[in-house]
């Protein structure tokens, strides 16, 4: 049989902290999406955000600076040439516009569909400090944490350290609130420390950061799946070699450890996937997502209960051969080129239902004009 092909353009690079580990789960999103299914064309973004499909010379370089230099000015295409040129859009991209709902908007504007969640949902998760407080407002387990402006910081130094004294026990976490994957995120054990690790984030570009309680216990980091229907994967322990779980450590291989599935009893796995799941669900996630959280037996935690906290959610995660999420598809009997198959799936399907709800809306909202007009 002569099947079509459904064409799928893969996005990676970019303009984050991330474009590095994005070059690793584009090259792998490429080499995994099967032959007989798929005519894949490589989209390399640039940190302007621009488009350059590459060869397979350039898609093996080291880095994305090496691609930068190879590039071909005769190669670059237009955002809005996508539709006549792909069927789908593999977003590979992590953290900046290629995840805070940018990139989203820009493939929904020109109607392609694309895999992972919604514009508001990147966007929302992409700010820790929203998601965390959103989550709280849903009665999920967060950290205790404070965002501090530039601005404040700038003109009230002393005050603002004394007010994170004061607000928490050390050590504490000093990160980003618009970051992922470990970027700038510090363990500050003594309060000399603290003003150093603040001008640090400041000095990086960036306008806000948070401050955040510190959490013991084990640490997870565990995929979900799905779009009206969550299902969570067989929870990850992370291995920690420094003071946090640093970016190399996640994605890199040989340069961390994790084992999956998590060494925990029966009953606190479920509870873990529960809460993964819950908290995908109140999120809105579609297709996937990795969620980072700590559990806490009811010894550890100051409750007196056992619990689950999360740290963070990812809705561009990433695809790295390394990467744990395919560990984890593997313990439910999926390979890594199935499971890339059904994050696209997932992404049809969401694009086909969004596409059902605005021409059901548009259908009530005509109904509604014509009996106005008629009354």
């Amino acid at each position: 049989m002569n099947t079509q092909k459904l064409r799928i353009a893969v996005l990676f690079g970019g303009n984050s902290n991330e474009r590095e580990i994005s070059l690793d789960s584009g090259r792998n999103i490429i080499y995994k999406l099967s032959a007989q299914k798929y005519e894949v064309t490589p989209l390399f973004v640039t940190d302007a955000m621009e488009l350059f499909v590459i060869n397979q010379a350039l898609l093996v370089r080291n880095s994305t600076k090496e691609i930068v230099q190879g590039l071909d000015q005769a190669t670059k295409i237009r955002w809005h040439d996508l539709p006549r040129m792909t069927d789908f859009v593999f977003i590979g991209l992590h953290g900046g516009f290629g995840e805070n709902g940018a990139v989203q908007g820009a493939l929904e504007m020109l109607n392609l569909p694309y895999n992972g969640s919604s514009i508001l949902t990147s966007a929302l998760c992409m700010d820790k400090y929203k998601t965390t407080q959103f989550l709280r407002s849903r009665g999920i387990e967060v950290p205790q944490s404070l965002l501090i402006a530039k601005k404040d910081w700038i003109s009230s130094k002393e005050s603002m350290v004394n007010t994170i004294v004061k607000a928490f026990t050390l050590p504490v976490i000093v990160k980003p609130h618009d970051d992922g994957c470990s970027v700038m995120v510090q363990k500050i054990q003594k309060t000399e420390q603290l003003t150093s690790a603040i001008d640090s984030i400041f000095a990086n570009g960036k306008e806000y950061l948070m401050v955040e309680e510190f959490i013991t216990g084990m640490e997870l980091t565990v995929g979900v799946i799905g779009n009206q229907t969550a299902r969570a994967l067989p929870p990850s322990q992370a291995i920690v070699n420094g003071n946090v779980l640093s970016i190399e450590e996640k994605f890199l291989p040989g340069a961390g450890e994790n084992q999956t599935p998590a060494p925990l009893p029966d009953a606190a796995l479920s509870l873990v996937q529960r809460t993964m799941e819950q908290a995908y669900t109140a999120l809105q996630c579609k297709g996937y997502a990795r969620i980072d959280c700590f559990y806490q037996t009811a010894q550890q935690s100051p409750t007196g209960n056992e619990r689950v906290i999360i740290i963070e959610v990812n809705t561009l995660p990433g695809l790295t051969p390394a990467t744990c999420i395919f560990h984890q598809a593997a313990e439910i009997g999926m390979k890594p080129m199935d499971f890339i198959d059904l994050i696209v799936q997932l992404g049809l399907q969401e694009h086909a239902a969004s596409a059902t709800m605005q021409q059901n809306h548009f259908q009530v909202a005509t109904h509604w004009i014509q009996s106005l007009s008629l009354a």
